[in-house]
């Protein structure tokens, strides 16, 4: 028998939450090291869900919680299918309506920092993801599934529409220290901060898909998905699943 993977459950993240309070109003003492920008809202950014700390997920869920619930459900609802479904399909964040986001103002650091890296650092930061996609599609293979051609080769390109308010260029070292800065506040948050990198790779989607069915259910729930889609299968049991989420973010406050 493997080790038993590190997992947090609802009732760990109701009870961090509480504790989150302080270091999540603190949150925008770190967004405020980065400048003041203006941008054209074409929304390429929103291509996919940015990887982020738990701080910042704690921050989404409290978010939507606090919504009315039939947008509530219909937030919650895009998080699962993002999940359910990214490697079969481009996904926008389900944050985004048309243009524009529900919590702009709130956005994670990944969406702040877009535009601002320079272009060698955004380049290396692609290649990283290219390495991350070539593993996770030897590891579908090795299930006996081949992902979409156009969802492995799909990169979130280089922004250069960006504009920052004032004078002066954005250094790397300024946005380097900001990250850094919301790393160690998220870490205040003790163990949890980290299985939240190491088991659900900093994907606030896959964090919501298993508090609405646990865990291991909800990569076996993906796996099976994906591959009957692969194999010809439509998307009735996407739809059956999705209507069966619960109502996971207002349980959790």
């Amino acid at each position: 028998m493997g080790e038993r993977v590190a997992e947090i459950t609802p009732k760990v993240t109701a009870g961090v939450l509480r504790q989150s309070l302080a270091f999540r109003q603190r949150l925008s003492d770190v967004y405020r090291l980065l400048p003041e920008t203006r941008c054209r809202r074409r929304s390429l950014c929103c291509s996919l869900l940015p990887e982020m700390t738990l701080l910042e997920a704690l921050t989404a869920v409290g978010r939507v919680a606090a919504m009315a619930p039939a947008v509530r459900m219909e937030v919650t609802r895009g998080f699962i299918r993002h999940f359910l479904m990214n490697p079969v399909e481009v996904s926008s964040c389900p944050f985004l309506v048309g243009n524009d986001c529900r919590i702009y103002q709130e956005r994670f650091f990944g969406c702040r920092a877009y535009g601002l890296w320079s272009r060698p650092h955004y380049e290396g930061e692609a290649q990283r993801n290219r390495k991350a996609k070539e593993f996770s599609r030897k590891q579908w293979e090795h299930l006996g599934v081949r992902l979409p051609r156009e969802v492995l080769e799909f990169q979130v390109p280089y922004c250069p529409h960006v504009e920052v308010a004032g004078a002066g260029m954005v250094e790397d070292a300024l946005l380097l220290a900001a990250q850094e800065r919301l790393d160690e506040l998220s870490g205040r948050l003790g163990p949890w901060h980290k299985v939240f990198r190491t088991t659900y790779f900093a994907d606030v989607s896959f964090f919501l898909a298993s508090h609405a069915f646990g865990l291991r259910e909800a990569v076996a729930t993906k796996f099976c998905l994906v591959r009957d889609l692969m194999m010809g299968g439509d998307r009735e049991r996407l739809i059956a699943i999705l209507e069966e989420v619960p109502d996971v973010c207002a349980r959790l406050v």
